[in-house]
């Protein structure tokens, strides 16, 4: 959402929030959807990207209609693709929505960087070097510490992370 949201204020002309779920199955703050309504964001459900169109610049974005199959474990019902629905959706620029799950890196492990069980980075603010991670030489912080949360905090943790390691480094 908060792509969405700094997009139009941006000056985008549109912008459209294409989801592959209807908007009940959709995860994250309904606060936040009905900001970005209201900001002028229109969402599109039932539609899952395949494929994004252009060579050398975007020219859109090849999607499919989905309908909703049965729940999968986490109670949200899993889309299926509609076979002959797809279509392309003219757009000049895409933002690419990864999701809200710690995603660590495999190099991680080689360079002692430790991680909670939900793959979270361990990095405490509460310590000499704030967002200091078990490896001395690294800090983190945003999505990847706390999981979930607004962009202003993750900016707010960058710049606590940058003057730590100003310190680290003096």
């Amino acid at each position: 959402m908060d792509c969405n949201r700094t997009a139009k204020r941006q000056k985008a002309k549109s912008v459209k929030c294409l989801y592959r779920r209807d908007e009940k199955n959709m995860p994250g703050s309904k606060r936040e959807v009905t900001n970005a309504k209201e900001e002028g964001v229109e969402f599109q459900f039932n539609i899952q990207p395949i494929e994004i169109i252009g060579d050398d610049e975007v020219q859109g974005v090849k999607i499919v209609k989905t309908q909703l199959g049965e729940p999968d474990q986490n109670g949200r019902r899993v889309p299926i693709p509609i076979p002959g629905s797809e279509l392309i959706i003219e757009a000049d620029a895409v933002i690419i929505a990864f999701g809200f799950r710690a995603s660590p890196s495999d190099w991680f492990k080689d360079f002692n960087i430790n991680t909670q069980n939900n793959g979270l980075v361990l990095a405490a603010e509460d310590q000499e070097y704030k967002f200091q991670t078990s490896n001395n030489k690294i800090f983190s912080g945003g999505d990847m510490v706390r999981g979930s949360d607004l962009v202003v905090t993750a900016i707010w943790e960058g710049r606590e992370a940058a003057k730590s390691i100003i310190e680290y480094v003096s």
